[in-house]
């Protein structure tokens, strides 16, 4: 018998409940009629990001220590409850605003379904508790966006929405990933918390590698957080994007990016502050003068 870790099925339960209603909405798709694709698949989406909302709140409440779970690999806490809640709301917003919107029905009930999908990424994501789940995590939800901003064929804006976050959205994870084996190169480790320790066992601080690491984590999540200066895809996607999905993006996207950025830098790099401290002022500084000038 090959050993297996405990799986804490309570700390997966919101990211369940979207994998159930995008399952329902798929088979919504496949099954039903046309003219009744629409409200079955708004129907499994709302309910999917309404349990989910419920069940990171009542995470929220009953773990008030947070905890490593699934061999290490997700870290149970209330910071991560917390962006769930705040991803299930957005995601509950944006079914209806979809379904107000009255969208093409051709691929309605995949809309929803891709919806859910990209929201129990999310959920995953600000849960993430070592470099593997964390890009998992990551194009878990990308991959989801990447079809949801160019799932209306007809509209040409839409399309080139879908090709460019694809192809820049696909460098920043590039350069996430290369950045996190950088990182896996210099300590030997996965989970964040033992790349703390090793940089301070093993005397890192300040190791070449290990900052080239760090700094290619933060351009890849800066990337995904659309912060300035790595914010040049955003424009034309949330414009060629369908507007229920630039409002989705523009809520939970960034909560998941800068969540799991606190959790990363806090929880791996602790002694790297005096570097990545300045790096994030300098980011979110760039970030408020371009919003606001540009």
């Amino acid at each position: 018998m090959i050993p297996r870790p405990h799986v804490d099925w309570f700390a997966l339960a919101p990211e369940l409940m979207l994998l159930g209603a995008m399952g329902f909405a798929l088979m919504g798709a496949v099954l039903l009629p046309r003219q009744n694709r629409r409200d079955f698949g708004a129907l499994a989406a709302a309910l999917g990001f309404a349990g989910a909302f419920v069940y990171a709140i009542v995470i929220y409440v009953h773990t008030p220590e947070a905890q490593s779970v699934i061999a290490d690999s997700v870290r149970r806490d209330r910071l991560g409850a917390l962006a769930q809640v705040i991803i299930a709301g957005a995601g509950l917003l944006t079914v209806g605003v979809a379904y107000a919107d009255r969208m093409r029905d051709e691929h309605i009930a995949e809309f929803y379904a891709l919806l859910a999908a990209a929201g129990a990424g999310m959920c995953f994501l600000v849960t993430a508790n070592n470099l593997m789940t964390l890009f998992l995590g990551l194009e878990w939800f990308s991959i989801s966006l990447y079809i949801l901003c160019a799932i209306d064929r007809e509209r040409e804006s839409s399309l080139e929405a879908g090709l460019k976050y694809l192809i820049i959205g696909s460098f920043g994870s590039a350069v996430l990933l290369f950045g996190s084996a950088l990182v896996y190169g210099a300590t030997g480790e996965l989970a964040f918390n033992r790349i703390s320790d090793a940089i301070g066992a093993q005397h890192l601080t300040g190791d070449a590698l290990l900052v080239a690491g760090l700094a290619m984590i933060i351009v890849g999540l800066g990337f995904k957080a659309s912060a300035a200066p790595f914010h040049m895809w955003t424009p034309d996607v949330y414009e060629g994007a369908p507007t229920p999905v630039t409002g989705f993006m523009a809520a939970a996207t960034k909560t998941a990016a800068l969540v799991l950025t606190l959790r990363v830098l806090r929880e791996a790099f602790p002694q790297e502050a005096h570097l990545w401290t300045i790096a994030i002022a300098a980011i979110a500084c760039a970030s408020l003068a371009v919003g606001n000038l540009c």
